[in-house]
């Protein structure tokens, strides 16, 4: 059902939104210290779409080839960080490489590799238990300061629950759920993204303290350490609603040129920030953002530009492709 001609639209639809999103809130993140309006958008768009992706992860998680994934999800994510280590000495940024976690976009193939491992380790549990089990923890995590970017450890503990939601509803389940109350539940997933969005852009000063917490990484801010658990809850019902929303109204049907977009997600995920540094130091982008309001609005727009070129080129299918030729090869070196 993830290959070739079995591949279902809708959730290549919801692949290729949710991370032309991410560029966008990347692209934003960068800005956030000269715009509120930046501020705003990574907000709004971090409360659901790393979610989304891992959820739809989790409803595609499959035992056949297990090693193979695991090898390919360990090799793609040592492949970003080198390729940003070598974007950032020719940018003249600081270097950083960290063998067992970082801070920097590469978690996401790490985390992915470990899911792989604790679904199979955990094959034989109860997954409703384990789902309620998981979110109680991810609610007490912040509290422990030093449970951070080792391992993707926090990362790993605060997004499982989106994971394990999709191998428990399974793509079948969840497009059954989908086209049956679809009607019933669109003008809800309208007002819940239009309240977001108010609360995200209008209420900034509000809600922007829990920025940190949509970001997975981060322990309690001082700010709300009294009652982290309950705002660990206000944001997993702020990402549940959201990210049920963009489903329910993203379009099931195939889309010509848009729909197949969305197999290359990965590919985005791999490149967008290397390019984004490179268009800042070469293209000098920032200026055009801090030049007037449509300089902020073309700014936004190459973020989408980045997100539709590296889906449509077939250049950027080269490393992920190669890791993958490799990992799944099953007579290369063998006796």
């Amino acid at each position: 059902m993830n290959e070739g001609n079995n591949r279902i639209a809708h959730w290549d639809n919801i692949k290729f939104v949710m991370i032309t999103l991410m560029v966008i809130g990347h692209f934003a993140d960068d800005m956030v210290n000269y715009s509120d309006v930046c501020k705003s958008i990574y907000l709004f768009m971090y409360a659901f779409h790393m979610p989304v992706l891992l959820f739809i992860s989790g409803l595609f998680y499959t035992t056949k080839n297990l090693k193979k994934r695991v090898l390919y999800y360990i090799s793609g994510g040592f492949a970003v960080k080198i390729f940003l280590s070598a974007v950032y000495l020719i940018t003249n940024r600081q270097t950083s490489f960290t063998l067992l976690g970082d801070a920097g976009i590469s978690w996401f193939f790490f985390v992915l590799a470990i899911y792989q491992i604790i679904m199979y380790l955990l094959r034989d549990v109860n997954k409703p238990y384990l789902l309620a089990a998981g979110i109680i923890l991810a609610c007490f995590v912040g509290y422990d300061k030093s449970i951070g970017d080792f391992l993707y450890l926090s990362r790993v503990i605060v997004f499982f629950p989106f994971f394990l939601l999709g191998y428990i509803l399974t793509p079948e389940k969840a497009q059954c759920l989908v086209k049956k109350y679809k009607k019933a539940l669109a003008p809800f997933a309208v007002l819940f993204l239009t309240g977001w969005f108010f609360l995200s852009f209008f209420r900034l000063d509000s809600f922007y303290i829990y920025r940190h917490l949509f970001t997975g990484r981060n322990p309690f801010s001082d700010a709300i350490i009294s009652y982290g658990p309950l705002a660990r809850l206000l944001c997993y019902l702020i990402t549940l609603l959201t990210g049920t929303s963009v489903i329910v109204l993203i379009p099931q049907i195939k889309i010509p040129f848009f729909t197949s977009l969305g197999a290359h997600s990965e590919n985005v995920y791999f490149w967008h920030w290397g390019l984004y540094l490179l268009m800042a130091k070469y293209l000098h982008i920032k200026d055009l953002f801090m030049m007037s309001q449509g300089g902020k609005i073309c700014f936004l727009i190459l973020a989408i530009a980045v997100s539709i070129v590296v889906s449509a080129v077939e250049l950027f299918n080269f490393p992920l492709r190669t890791i993958k030729k490799y990992c799944f090869k099953t007579d290369f070196g063998t006796k």
